[in-house]
């Protein structure tokens, strides 16, 4: 990957992450951060869709991240968007007190499920209609999708528990939940916190907010 390269998918992701639309060239060209005209784009985005980082949903839209261009920008574009304090005060203190209170809390912040495991057998969840209203499940298909994946949700919660320590994204073969899913995980002491959500989400947030969840050594 040059590097115009790598700025470029890193624009299509952030774009991407907010919109859940193609982003196309004249977006970008249009935008302060490049320099370039709309047909070098295209020609650059070309270049990364025949790497495997983007794909083209339809002849005349933009393009949107393929699982390869998810798993190269958490591993080597993203950037980690830290709490603010009132939200990093609000976590230790749920994470001491309220774990489902905390589970709560992040769903408030990010639109997404979160999950806690007490124990591989003891799951907590909450969050699923936030999940739902993501625009992926405009899809019926992905509506189905995730609707098994949540029937297994705590077999597959189980299968993770004692696997991830620090803040840690699971995309693809990774993630126990399947490839039109993503989980960000942690541990702390002896229990499991997780988002739930599509592949298509604010990974930056989402690590920033499990930063500060995982200061706290001594869950009760």
């Amino acid at each position: 990957m040059t590097d115009r390269h790598d700025k470029l998918l890193k624009s299509i992701v952030d774009i991407y992450l907010k919109t859940a639309e193609p982003v196309g060239s004249k977006l970008l060209a249009d935008s302060e951060d490049f320099e370039l005209s709309p047909a070098t784009i295209r020609n650059e985005m070309a270049e990364l869709e025949a790497e495997g980082y983007i794909w083209q949903p339809h002849t005349s839209a933009g393009r949107v991240p393929t699982l390869a261009g998810y798993q190269y920008y958490v591993e080597s574009l993203m950037e980690i968007k830290p709490a603010d304090s009132v939200e990093a005060k609000s976590i230790q203190q749920l994470a001491v007190k309220d774990l489902r209170g905390l589970a709560k809390f992040l769903v408030a912040k990010i639109n997404l499920a979160v999950v806690v495991g007490f124990t591989p057998n003891d799951m907590y969840y909450t969050g699923l209609f936030n999940l739902f209203s993501q625009p992926e499940f405009e899809d019926h298909r992905m509506v189905l999708s995730m609707s098994q994946v949540v029937d297994s949700l705590e077999r597959a919660m189980g299968r993770i528990f004692y696997q991830i320590r620090e803040p840690r994204v699971l995309l693809g073969e990774q993630c126990p939940l399947g490839d039109n899913c993503a989980l960000v995980g942690a541990t702390v002491d002896t229990r499991f916190l997780a988002v739930l959500g599509p592949v298509r989400m604010d990974y930056g947030r989402i690590l920033g907010l499990f930063n500060e969840a995982v200061k706290t050594k001594d869950y009760v």
